[in-house]
């Protein structure tokens, strides 16, 4: 059950430098697709040699009829190769439909919310994730035709934090296939004679991610450069190698130009905060939303040009309304960052106090 080349690489993407540490607790996230069949197959291979305890995570998202089909070819996995298995439904269509998310977003939400509960009951460290290399690179295109910025093209970090799963540690995902190529996944699934299911939704054309997978990257690749997702991939590491470097200048001027007033309420010196440059103003708001609000979903490039002309030109007493219930209030000498209740706007009125809300259609 081992293949020298890809199970070798996996153990020092694992190890050097570390992505675990100690004998870890890995939730093995297993779709039943080709890509999270070999993580399974290589973390099963590494079990004994680095101390591994796995669980597989399978979440059903009821959206299609050969789903249970899919979760019980998980549950044959877990039991032929001896890790224990956590199969749940959730009405993934029901639950987008109410919050208004798209269906690969919402998704994506569900799914690595289900990751976390799981990890948090077994006291996890880890959660793995199949993403390959080819997952990167249509990220960045697809990130790229959205008109991301430096955060957005550093696509998927090897690591991050999923979230605090209270135990005074973080749960990390952690992508061990990220330099791993597809077509190196199936010819380990192929020597191994290793069986998977084929989800018939990544091949749905609606899906943004199915179209660049299906029909850009290869006209790209056809017409433009063979090698375009290499670059793609090297575009995301130089990306998130630039970003980091911002967020740690940024991080140095936090604590000089910030005021953390509640958890839920940020203050930034607006004239210290103009000396800055604009990479630097940019990480810094981005760190206050974060602040009170714990993420960026929805918070876009048009939303930065709003809170720009709010500190050079907005009158004293403007209001900002960002997605998720963040606030931006402009007083004398500093921006005041909150996260309120989201409601329906109020209409703009006349005077120094007047609200502005930004577009966010």
């Amino acid at each position: 059950m081992t293949s020298p080349d890809l199970v070798e690489r996996v153990r020092r993407a694992l190890i050097q430098p570390p992505l675990i540490s100690g004998k870890p607790r890995i939730v093995v996230a297993v779709s039943g697709g080709a890509d999270s069949v070999a993580l399974l197959h290589v973390l099963v291979a590494l079990r004994s040699r680095l101390a591994l305890t796995l669980h597989i995570a399978h979440l059903d998202h009821g959206l299609r009829a050969a789903s249970c089909d899919d979760a019980q070819f998980v549950r044959r996995l877990g039991e032929q190769w001896g890790v224990p298995a956590t199969i749940a439904q959730r009405p993934v269509q029901e639950r987008c439909a109410r919050e208004g998310w798209s269906l690969e977003d919402g998704a994506r939400r569900i799914r690595y919310q289900f990751f976390l509960e799981v990890a948090d009951r077994l006291s996890a460290a880890y959660v793995a994730l199949a993403h390959t290399a080819d997952d990167q690179a249509e990220t960045v295109l697809m990130r790229l035709l959205r008109g991301s910025g430096l955060t957005g093209l550093g696509a998927m970090p090897v690591t991050r934090p999923l979230s605090d799963a209270g135990r005074g540690a973080q749960t990390q995902v952690i992508r061990p296939f990220l330099s791993v190529w597809r077509r190196e996944i199936l010819a380990y699934l192929d020597a191994h004679h290793l069986s998977y299911r084929d989800d018939v939704t990544n091949h749905n054309s609606r899906m943004l991610r199915n179209r660049i997978r299906h029909e850009l990257l290869p006209l790209l690749e056809q017409r433009y450069n063979p090698r375009v997702k290499g670059a793609l991939t090297q575009l995301a590491e130089q990306s998130r190698c630039d970003e980091g470097y911002l967020r740690v200048a940024a991080q140095r001027q936090w604590k000089r130009l910030v005021k953390v007033q509640a958890p839920a309420e940020v203050r930034i010196r607006v004239v210290s905060f103009l000396r800055q440059p604009q990479a630097l103003q940019r990480q810094l708001v981005r760190q206050a939303i974060r602040a009170v609000r714990g993420d960026l979903t929805q918070f876009e490039f048009r939303h930065w040009r709003e809170i720009e002309r709010l500190f050079v030109e907005r009158p004293q007493g403007t209001q900002l309304h960002l997605p998720g219930g963040v606030v931006l209030r402009r007083e004398e000498a500093q921006v005041v960052l909150r996260l309120v209740e989201e409601a329906a706007p109020a209409e703009l009125a006349d005077g120094a106090a007047k609200r502005y809300t930004a577009p966010i259609t």
